[in-house]
């Protein structure tokens, strides 16, 4: 619940600072449906994913506005929001693999988009990092399952087996 009053927080935010409403319709598209879902499911792993992706994209909108340079692309974070939601529903499928690729794609996508304005020689750094961070998560379900697709796991939910 605290991550969907945080997103509304934020649309005021946007609204206070004087951005387009065009801006802040398409974040509220994305936003608010995304935090819904995850109020709903309490997924932890992907919820987490979903919050620092959510943080993320109030940075990067927020900062650029904040320090009198270009704005920066948003289409990569807000992609990588929606698919954080496949990613949650095909944990326990062969699909998540896929899921798994276009997250953390997004996501190193979006961050190489946000150093190149800064260190443009240096920006494929950032996009290895975040695909060392990617294959840790992979060898982390692949290590809990023996290799297999894992079933439902106290990894990806809140409670333990005993609660549900």
């Amino acid at each position: 619940m605290a991550k969907l009053l945080f997103s509304i927080a934020a649309l005021i935010l946007f609204y206070l600072l004087k951005f387009d409403m065009y801006s802040i319709l398409i974040f509220a598209i994305f936003v608010i449906p995304t935090s819904i879902y995850f109020v709903i499911r309490k997924s932890r792993k992907s919820d987490t994913l979903h919050t620092v992706t959510l943080i993320l994209t109030i940075a990067v909108m927020i900062l650029p506005r904040l320090r009198g340079v270009d704005t920066i692309s948003l289409g990569s974070f807000y992609a990588a929001l929606t698919v954080s939601i496949l990613y949650d529903l095909s944990y326990t499928t062969n699909f998540w693999y896929a899921a798994w690729i276009a997250f953390w794609s997004c996501t190193a996508l979006g961050l190489f988009e946000v150093v190149r304005t800064k260190l443009s020689d240096k920006s494929w750094i950032i996009f290895l990092a975040v695909a060392l961070i990617g294959l840790r998560d992979l060898f982390e379900r692949r290590k809990s399952c023996g290799r297999k697709v894992c079933p439902l796991t106290d990894e990806r939910t809140v409670g333990s087996k005993d609660e549900s």
